[in-house]
């Protein structure tokens, strides 16, 4: 997604500033890690981490979120070992970070990747109106005159087709002839094709 942090423009969000929403996920770290080394191994806070796990997957880039799932999950750890959690073997420390570190690593990946498809599907859906905006379309039948080509509109007057089309779209006319017609209206003339020839 380029060098930029922040993956989309700054606006009216407070945390699409980049230095704001990293104080934001830095501080939620940390004031998770206080509630969790307060608290004990008897109360978790596991869920809660994906707060800023998710923050910076949404504001900042997808390798800042995958660092701070990282983070996330060794503050855990570290918290869990200070408080000594009573595991009745050092491969359960391991195991539980383990689980840790994927289920942060899955939801830093999943949110990264829904905010990229917002972010396109927003791109899209404004190319698309403004496409829109510009279209102006002619539907239903149109009456037509079969011999003069004249078009009689919605109040019942006959006018031209050029006149028509250019009041009901974008479209401007330039006038110019056709081989057959060039033909009949100027025979005497020699008159070259688009090839150059006679």
């Amino acid at each position: 997604m380029g060098n930029k942090i922040i993956e989309n423009k700054p606006g009216k969000n407070l945390l699409e500033n980049p230095l704001i929403a990293m104080i934001l996920v830095i501080a939620l770290i940390t004031g998770l890690a206080f509630l969790d080394f307060l608290t004990g191994y008897d109360m978790g806070f596991f869920i809660f981490y994906f707060i800023p796990i998710i923050l910076s997957a949404w504001f900042l880039k997808r390798s800042f979120s995958i660092l701070i799932a990282v983070v996330s999950s060794l503050v855990w750890g570290t918290v869990d070992f200070v408080v000594q959690h009573p595991y009745s073997h050092l491969l359960f420390v391991f195991w539980n970070a383990g689980i840790r570190l994927a289920a942060f690593l899955l939801i830093s990946l999943f949110s990264s990747r829904i905010r990229e498809l917002l972010v396109k599907e927003r791109k899209l859906s404004s190319e698309l109106q403004k496409a829109l905006d510009e279209i102006k379309t002619l539907r239903g039948f149109l009456p037509i005159c079969a011999s003069c080509k004249k078009i009689k509109d919605l109040s019942g007057y006959w006018i031209q087709i050029e006149h028509y089309i250019r009041d009901h779209s974008e479209a401007e006319f330039t006038h110019t002839y056709c081989p057959e017609c060039a033909k009949k209206l100027y025979a005497d003339l020699k008159i070259e094709d688009e090839n150059g020839t006679g």
